[in-house]
């Protein structure tokens, strides 16, 4: 069949191939290719998978008679292929480990295991996205459905919205036990944290990020205004705007700093290096034991907590620098005004909720709450070296 290219959310989908779906983007001739080199070392490859006409439902609408595969397709067909290379292999047996009993297990061990700590920092994870949640509530309900919204509000929903997923999926790697996972997640969201507080210090860069539409345009938004410590400048530009009466530069410095001092233990487990490896299989723990378990499994730990901790740094500076977001603004790159209404809930949480977040958030670095919230890490399997790193 010939897929003609579809306009699917912007100009993201790029494939424009024959015998290729929109959104996929391994040509069929591709296929071909390899399969011939296979082929000349004895090797098959692209066997035409069949479906079970009896357990296939067409999918999409009555009208649509577009037939999909069924997991159970693809099992009777490494079977058929496993059974040309001489191998038998049951119907309820496959080759290899079976992931899915294999995440099943996971999931019901994390959940068994007792890690207050983590719970703590797991609700502190909560409240942050909560107050987001609020704020893209108050931001893109009435009255704002009754206008047209202006590129600002856009681009406010917009980064919003990947915030909150970000958050939600952070929270999720965090409890399924894959920490490092997490912190690769964390380091793309700060920047859309950081391009939120430039965004509202000044509401004329929503103009460029709007423009980011398509990759192409996305590359070039990062490369001009976020890579290179770009966007950090506009950060410290709102804090020292912020603290403009103290006279003092090095407090907005600091406050600028705060999140950003993890970036590069962020990115370097997000690009390839040892450290990712390491820790995605050996997460730090308040106590290391014996079980015979791979953190690569999932391992719930508390290593998290410097995770979320990381997270709330970043969050801070929204909740500071946006104190008239949503109430307060004025046209031209607010559409509609909105009033602040002490009766909702969501109002009440963005308005007041916002400093009573920004003081707990504070209050984690105090010297006399640390001992209760962080962790002490068990080192006593690294050497002597490596536990000091």
């Amino acid at each position: 069949m010939v897929y003609a290219r579809q306009k699917q959310g912007s100009n993201w989908v790029q494939n424009e191939s024959v015998g290729c779906p929109p959104g996929h983007t391994t040509p069929f001739a591709l296929g071909v290719v390899l399969q011939t080199i296979l082929h000349s070392v004895g090797a098959s490859y692209g066997d035409q998978m069949s479906v079970d006409k009896d357990t296939v439902e067409p999918e999409g609408p009555p009208n649509n008679s577009r037939q999909i595969f069924r997991k159970t397709d693809l099992a009777r067909h490494l079977r058929e292929l496993w059974a040309e290379k001489g191998y038998q292999i049951a119907e309820t047996d496959q080759v290899g480990v079976p992931i899915a009993d294999l995440v099943d297990h996971s999931i019901k061990r994390n959940a068994a295991r007792d890690v207050p700590i983590v719970d703590l920092w797991i609700a502190l994870l909560d409240e942050c996205t909560s107050w987001f949640v609020s704020l893209y509530t108050v931001v893109y309900g009435k009255p704002s459905l009754d206008v047209p919204l202006t590129t600002f509000e856009k681009a406010i929903i917009l980064i919003l919205g990947k915030i909150i997923a970000d958050s939600m999926a952070i929270r999720h790697l965090v409890l399924a036990g894959f920490d490092t996972s997490a912190r690769t997640i964390l380091r793309s969201v700060s920047e859309y944290m950081e391009s939120l507080v430039a965004i509202i210090h000044q509401p004329s860069f929503a103009d460029d990020f709007m423009k980011s539409d398509t990759p192409e345009t996305a590359q070039a938004f990062w490369e001009q205004h976020l890579r290179g410590g770009k966007i950090r400048r506009r950060v410290t530009a709102a804090w020292l705007d912020f603290f403009k009466t103290s006279g003092d530069p090095t407090v907005a410095e600091w406050f600028a700093n705060w999140g950003r001092s993890s970036t590069p233990m962020l990115s370097g487990l997000t690009h390839p290096s040892v450290g990712g490896g390491l820790f995605a299989l050996i997460p730090h723990k308040a106590r290391q034991t014996d079980e015979n378990w791979l953190g690569l499994w999932g391992d719930k730990a508390e290593c998290s907590v410097d995770t979320i901790y990381v997270y709330i740094q970043f969050v801070f500076p929204i909740l500071l620098l946006g104190r008239n977001i949503p109430f307060g603004e004025q046209a031209p790159h607010i559409a509609s005004q909105r009033t602040f209404d002490e009766a909702d809930e969501f109002h009440r949480h963005v308005h007041i909720g916002r400093d009573i977040l920004a003081g707990v958030i504070l209050s984690l670095g105090t010297e006399s709450n640390a001992p209760h919230i962080f962790p002490d890490f068990d080192m006593s399997i690294w050497d002597e070296d490596n536990a000091a790193a």
